[in-house]
């Protein structure tokens, strides 16, 4: 569906103070969208993935810290490391609600800059962990922190872009994530065969190397993220495409004043939609869990040697951000979500079959590929998805955030799957994995086809739908329409 065919509602009007005249049509209008997009492309989006990237390659050095010497370090034994992994997410998890109520209260930058500071200095400190309650300790609270970046991020998004925009700019986003683990697995092997310390274990060095620049630029992006269209600073755009850029985000109903809008938090949760993407990231989250937290494992099980082993997962990253960007841009070009969360689920599942079914090193490292290639770039593809489908700051926060606490809470079950003993082959996790990559292809054909059935439904009921004036969205969002507008179609 095109843009200019949707509703997409606002609480308020932008200040009037400051008002640049800019044209509502027309080429010089084109022409002034395009800049501000080259910009937005070429500075907000880049530094949110600057961020995302120090977030993912955080939170997943712990798999490569484990084949450098973690566990003897640490003296963990028998299910330690896998419990360790599991209180991150219990961590995160628990703080995704109150993060987006916090976002209403504070503005993004001092969001995510707070929380980088805070989540790297606990990566640096688990450096210093000398016992199993150390590790899960700084776990725990990383875990808390980190998830002030990944839920806003769709939401930041969406103040400076339209929908059909969104899918493409959060791959490039979220697409930094499989950056993270390719420079994760060169690290660990410059670490591991480069740098010596006397005092220093090489898995304390890459604590403290992918932890500390994390402070720094925690400190740097309170002060440089923008966090509105309103707020943009004349260095970053001109007075005529900043006008532009708050006339474009009046559209995508992203100016409550409240902090949190209760009407649309009952509707978040009464959503229908919002238990099938639910599902979807839940059997999203349980193999992409256990495949950041174990891929250098199950690499070197393979048969290459601990150094080896951390430069061999580069590759399967390598080939995740070639499918990350390709499955977006194309969402994008068609607006269509559902499919390319399918058929990226069964890109994932050929990867497992390929695990399970095969004892050659080849052909397990090739599934490896398979798996990076399907699980990536349905990140960005659901949470362009949900922020697509709700309209009204608060619902479309609401809802992102309960996509990513029942996925998150899932995620522990990824972290208790690949026992020791049932190296190397894995059967366990590889079949539980299988099963919820299955699970992610039928409901988001399932939701595509109810979404799709609603849009024919409110076509044949209303006719084609009309662009709404700036009075008919207010109008709509007071009365509590929002997404239920006849006017509004979905993103299927």
């Amino acid at each position: 569906m095109a843009e200019k065919t949707s509703i997409n509602p606002r609480d308020s009007l932008a200040p009037e103070a400051g008002h640049v005249a800019v044209p509502q049509s027309g080429p010089e209008r084109d022409a002034i969208v395009k800049r501000l997009k080259l910009k937005l492309d070429l500075r907000l989006v880049p530094y949110l993935a600057l961020l995302y990237l120090f977030n993912a390659l955080d939170r997943g050095n712990i798999g490569n810290a484990r084949l450098a010497g973690l566990e003897a370090g640490t003296h963990l034994t028998g299910n330690d490391f896998y419990n360790a992994l599991s209180f991150f997410y219990f961590g995160y998890t628990i703080s995704q609600v109150p993060n987006m109520f916090i976002l209403k209260k504070v503005t993004p930058s001092v969001l995510v800059g707070v929380t980088m500071i805070l989540w790297g200095i606990c990566s640096t400190s688990m450096a210093a962990a000398k016992s199993y309650s150390g590790l899960v300790a700084a776990r725990f609270f990383m875990g808390i922190f980190e998830a002030g970046v990944g839920p806003a991020a769709p939401i930041i998004l969406s103040f400076f872009y339209l929908r059909h925009e969104l899918a493409w700019r959060a791959a490039l986003f979220y697409g930094s994530s499989t950056f993270a683990g390719a420079f994760g697995g060169l690290i660990a092997y410059g670490v591991a065969t480069n740098l010596a310390h006397e005092k220093l274990a090489a898995w304390q060095l890459l604590f403290i190397i992918e932890g500390v620049p994390t402070i720094v630029l925690g400190i740097v992006t309170i002060f440089v993220l923008p966090n509105s269209p309103e707020k943009l600073e004349r260095w970053f755009v001109t007075p005529e495409e900043k006008q532009v850029a708050i006339e474009r985000s009046r559209s995508g109903h992203n100016a409550d004043s409240s902090l949190i809008d209760k009407r649309q938090l009952l509707a978040a949760l009464k959503d229908y939609k919002n238990i099938f993407t639910c599902l979807i990231y839940i059997g999203l989250n349980i193999p992409l869990a256990s495949y950041t937290s174990f891929l250098p494992t199950i690499v070197k099980l393979m048969g290459y040697t601990d150094a080896k082993a951390q430069l061999m997962t580069v590759p399967p990253y390598a080939c995740a951000i070639v499918c990350v960007f390709a499955m977006c841009w194309n969402s994008d070009r068609t607006q269509r979500r559902g499919y390319h969360v399918a058929a990226s689920a069964f890109l994932a599942c050929l990867g497992y079959i390929l695990l399970i079914s095969s004892g050659n090193i080849s052909a397990n490292y090739t599934g490896a590929c398979f798996v990076a290639m399907g699980l990536y770039p349905i990140v960005p593809l659901m949470l362009s998805w949900v922020a697509n489908n709700n309209v009204g700051h608060t619902k479309r926060a609401i809802s992102i955030a309960l996509l990513n606490t029942f996925g998150q809470c899932f995620a522990t079950v990824g972290t208790q799957i690949y026992k020791t003993n049932t190296a190397p082959r894995f059967f366990m996790g590889y079949g539980v994995c299988l099963a919820f990559t299955v699970v992610m292809i039928v409901f988001s054909l399932a939701l595509s086809f109810v979404l799709n059935r609603e849009n024919n439904r409110r076509t044949a009921e209303y006719g084609e739908p009309k662009e709404l004036t700036s009075e008919e969205q207010q109008v709509a969002i007071n009365n509590g329409i929002y997404d239920n507008h006849p006017s509004f179609r979905y993103f299927i």
